[in-house]
């Protein structure tokens, strides 16, 4: 029979640096102002691999958030009358998911003792990309599970879900962690290194769409109408230190914890762990015991640790298809029409000459509204509509009657003059007001990176 390898699991806080940071935030940031955002596949691993850090700055006044990528489904159960959520069990009669639905309790309880302020799933808003969605009509991941392998490391399962998180294409996974650092906008962002910590295939499609939703979280998105939403560049994304490795140069972290608020977390996940009654040590469902520990380091992925951050002004956000469409249709059937009738106004001199002061009025009327409705919704074809509704207006005025006297077309009067030229001025102000907007959009987009 063959000998069960010894699972591996990495130890916390063996390596420090000497010229290890002692804080996560980038520099002249107060906790108070700061908003963190970890990633993390499964409930539990919130508590076992950053609950130090997490607690420590929710007791220094930041913001914490979480994002979990599945309900854990596939986790082993320790406590015996609770066997019957375990899948593969022969008393489970589903596919894990009574046992994500505890789990999502045990979660609550954590992030509570832990003070995380907000923390939601994958598939969740704000953790949701509409326009992306979830293959396979789901709306979250489940669980990949795992087997061990004959060195001692995680490896995938041999009868992973459709549904579960690996099986998920990386960058819809990604888009749906960038529309949640969109909407926290975090200062740091926190996930695993890229072999997981100790291999987990969850984990390491974390540690993969995490980073990914960060990328993608700099650049402009859209929500579910098509309307685009505000970029964020997060300033430092941090990795979960993993194996220790002497020979890794990148920036590294040391955070000494809040050991009672990362015990009492921990202690939430009773599906999942077991403490030592005197808090040194825990085990998993495998039973192999791990020391305890309230300092937790960290590698830098991406950012610089010696940039001061600047708050990130965020543009105000632009308006939905449908809103925009009557927002232009309103203001440009206003417009349109004042300006129509009063186009014709003319100013006769007692010397016999005239100036068209009503059609100067009437274009810089309609070529302001024009404008103002193409860059205050930031939609080109926007500028356009109050243009398109002035021409139709002009059209029924000139020749939807018998006999009109608003919109003249006769060339041997004056009226008739301004009434031809007018109906060329509308197509001009049309035309100009789309090419301003387009302009003015592009000029934007290379200033700020956003449109």
């Amino acid at each position: 029979m063959t000998q069960q390898p010894v699972p591996y699991y990495p130890e916390q806080g063996v390596l420090v640096r000497e010229d290890a940071l002692p804080e996560l935030l980038p520099p002249g940031l107060r906790p108070e102002d700061a908003r963190l955002l970890f990633v993390h596949a499964h409930p539990d691993d919130e508590s076992i691999a950053t609950g130090a850090t997490m607690g420590r700055y929710a007791e220094l006044g930041a913001q914490v958030v979480l994002l979990t990528m599945t309900r854990g489904e596939r986790g082993e159960v320790i406590p015996e009358p609770l066997h019957a959520l375990e899948v593969g069990r022969p008393e489970c009669s589903d596919d894990g998911t009574a046992l994500g639905r505890h789990r999502v309790g045990e979660l609550d309880d954590a992030a509570a003792r832990l003070g995380v302020a907000e923390h939601f799933f994958a598939g969740e808003p704000p953790a949701l990309d509409p326009a992306v969605g979830f293959a396979g009509g789901t709306r979250h991941y489940h669980d990949s599970g795992m087997s061990w392998g004959a060195d001692g490391r995680a490896a995938p399962a041999a009868d992973s879900s459709p549904h579960s998180l690996t099986a998920a294409t990386a960058d819809e996974a990604a888009a749906h962690v960038a529309a949640a650092v969109r909407a926290v906008r975090p200062h740091v962002l926190v996930t695993y290194d890229d072999d997981g910590g100790y291999g987990h295939p969850d984990h390491v499609r974390t540690s993969a769409v995490a980073v990914r939703g960060a990328e993608l979280a700099a650049r402009p998105g859209a929500d579910a109408d098509g309307a685009l939403v505000d970029s964020w560049r997060t300033p430092l994304v941090w990795a979960v230190e993993g194996e220790a490795r002497p020979g890794d140069r990148r920036p590294q972290a040391a955070v000494h914890g809040a050991a009672g608020r990362k015990r009492a977390a921990m202690a939430a996940h009773a599906t999942q762990l077991v403490l030592a009654e005197d808090g040194s040590s825990f085990a998993l469902s495998n039973g192999v015991w791990q020391r305890f520990s309230a300092l937790e380091t960290y590698r830098l992925l991406a950012g610089d640790p010696d940039a001061v951050v600047e708050e990130q002004v965020p543009r105000p956000a632009r308006a939905s298809v449908l809103s925009t469409l009557v927002t232009s249709v309103a203001a440009g059937a206003v417009a349109a029409s004042v300006a129509t009738v009063l186009h014709g106004a003319v100013w006769y001199s007692a010397a016999g000459w005239w100036f068209p002061w009503g059609l100067l009025f009437a274009t810089a009327l309609l070529l302001s509204v024009s404008l103002w409705v193409g860059t205050a919704t930031r939609r080109v074809w926007a500028a356009a509509v109050p243009g398109l509704i002035g021409y139709l207006v002009s059209w029924l005025f000139a020749y939807g009657g018998d006999g009109s006297v608003i919109v003249v077309t006769n060339p041997g009067t004056p009226v008739g003059i301004l009434g031809l030229a007018w109906f060329g001025l509308v197509f001009t102000v049309t035309l100009l007001s789309v090419l301003v907007t387009a302009g003015w959009l592009r000029a934007r987009r290379r200033r700020t990176g956003t449109v």
